[in-house]
């Protein structure tokens, strides 16, 4: 979606918000509000919450939704894994353009709110509806377009009526935070934290392609040397991350050093984690309990570490089969990042 305005404004750079959790946070049952990662391409828009309401566009009609309508609604809660496209894109040689993470553009939280397929009815959903767009209020200029572009997603008509895709108002028990999305935000459990629309302002149906920046140009798959603009991005890889030892650090060298990560994504959930020292065998990880279909899964192992430097890799296996391969997915974006997980430290 652009929105035209003037030259000057068209120029204008935007100001982007962009910070990990704490590794040490993705080992706690339950991540704080505050630690959760943060990115935004624009400044967060006031939004007051007892002003707030929601406008769909259904089939004959729109309809508006205040929180006190919204609460109104069946309610569900859900812990979901989120997780940034370009999450560890530092990892790519050389780094593409784009926000330099590391690890950590990934968390978990407790979301509350009724299905979006339920507000969806009460708009009624036309019989041409291909995509449902969900459109947030902040806005601003991107880098090589034209134009000042609202952030705003679809989701295939399938996806959007899944009675797991949430309106949220909740986070962890409590209201949504402004700098999370608040007063009330999308939340796609399964699929890249892209489509969990922020400071959502507009919800509607489109029975073609949605052509908006962050859909069509930008958040797509795109190989070296592909004509076109790639493909979309949608569902979360099954991915691991090592928690315990930190990478660069220094542990004590023994016999019963422990090893610890989180695991998450995938098809029918993490089946398995593997662990590797140095260049030994693959051993297998003790789980932690599975506490939802789109929650992380804990794990660890205990190992034996002379004194010297070492590297520990991981590497997650789902129930289908799928595994984290050994490199990053080619592509020139730096998205998807679901490769072995690989820390070297010393242990003195």
């Amino acid at each position: 979606m652009t929105i035209t305005m003037s030259s000057e404004a068209r120029a204008a750079p935007a100001r982007q918000v962009w910070r990990p959790t704490p590794l040490s946070a993705l080992e706690l049952p339950s991540i704080p509000t505050e630690l959760h990662f943060v990115r935004d391409h624009f400044p967060a828009p006031a939004r007051d919450p007892a002003s707030w309401s929601l406008e769909l566009t259904g089939r004959s009609r729109s309809v508006a939704l205040d929180l006190e309508a919204l609460r109104s609604l069946p309610q569900a809660t859900l812990n979901v894994v989120l997780e940034c496209a370009g999450h560890r894109r530092a990892e790519f040689e050389p780094i593409p353009p784009g926000v330099p993470w590391a690890t950590g553009a990934v968390a978990e939280a407790r979301w509350a709110g009724p299905s979006l397929a339920s507000a969806l009815e009460l708009a009624g959903i036309p019989i041409d509806a291909r995509e449902v767009v969900l459109e947030g209020a902040d806005a601003g200029p991107v880098e090589g377009a034209d134009g000042i572009h609202r952030f705003a997603r679809s989701l295939p008509l399938a996806k959007a009526l899944d009675p797991d895709v949430l309106l949220a108002h909740e986070m962890n028990g409590d209201a949504i935070p402004v700098e999370r999305g608040g007063p009330v935000r999308a939340v796609v459990p399964g699929w890249y934290a892209t489509d969990s629309v922020k400071w959502l302002k507009r919800v509607w149906f489109t029975n073609k392609a949605f052509d908006g920046f962050f859909q069509a140009q930008d958040y797509r798959h795109h190989l070296p040397g592909e004509q076109g603009p790639g493909r979309r991005m949608t569902e979360l890889p099954v991915n691991a991350l090592i928690t315990t030892p930190s990478y660069g650090g220094t542990t004590p060298a023994r016999n019963d050093v422990w090893v610890r990560g989180t695991a998450w994504g995938g098809s029918g959930g993490i089946a398995e984690v593997l662990v590797r020292v140095d260049h030994g065998p693959w051993s297998s990880t003790r789980l932690g309990p599975v506490r939802g279909p789109y929650a992380r899964v804990s794990w660890e192992a205990r190992c034996t570490l002379a004194t010297g430097p070492h590297e520990i890799a991981c590497r997650a296996l789902d129930r289908a089969g799928h595994a984290q391969p050994d490199s990053p997915p080619r592509n020139t974006r730096g998205y998807a990042n679901n490769a072995i997980h690989r820390i070297s430290f010393l242990a003195a």
